[in-house]
């Protein structure tokens, strides 16, 4: 199901790209600032396997947060991007994790009128807090996140965001009740962003 998910996330994102692209050659050129504060609601999606037991799916609830600046060499289609994200999940098999992302790389935006579409690839690290299980250590590991999404503009300094991720982390479990993290999943975002 989650690969269907990732599947799903690409397909939409290369429709939008498309789009953008295709549209951006007839839109008239509206100037769009160039740094974006974005902050909202987002979803990861997650599995691991119990012991002597079938994959468990579910998600973690939390919120994302991320710091546009433009590379001015190349005008407005090309910025870096900070990322930072904390995730939190608990289930019936005492699975309660605190997960949290701090990322950064470069964006690729395609501006038509007062929105954009944007893809982004981003490296850093994550953090797994020991709540997860018993026994199980604190955990920290390389996380890369490949996505992107579109930002609908409402206004010149106002849109608001949809963005997917395909990310994927290195955590070792540590618990012998748990015999495998899955450390490849998606993740989906939305909120406002403000652009200055």
């Amino acid at each position: 199901m989650i690969r269907k998910i990732n599947i799903s996330i690409v397909a939409l994102l290369f429709v939008l790209v498309t789009a953008a692209a295709a549209s951006a050659q007839t839109a008239p050129v509206q100037e769009v600032p160039n740094w974006e504060l974005y902050g909202g609601f987002s979803y990861v999606f997650h599995q691991y396997s119990p012991t002597f037991q079938h994959p468990v799916s579910g998600g973690m609830t939390g919120w994302d947060g991320s710091l546009k600046v433009p590379v001015p060499v190349f005008n407005d289609w090309l910025g870096v991007v900070g990322d930072v994200s904390g995730h939190y999940a608990s289930d019936d098999f005492n699975f309660n994790p605190h997960q949290y992302f701090f990322l950064v790389g470069p964006q690729v935006n395609f501006h038509v009128s007062r929105s954009s579409v944007f893809l982004h690839g981003l490296v850093g690290s994550s953090h797994l807090a020991s709540q997860a299980l018993p026994n199980l250590d604190d955990d920290n590991s390389f996380a890369v996140a490949v996505g992107g999404g579109v930002d609908l503009g409402v206004s010149r300094n106002f849109a608001w965001r949809f963005t997917g991720d395909w990310y994927n982390t290195h955590y070792r479990a540590t618990n012998h009740n748990v015999s495998e993290i899955r450390n490849s999943n998606g993740r989906v975002s939305t909120g406002p962003v403000f652009r200055f």
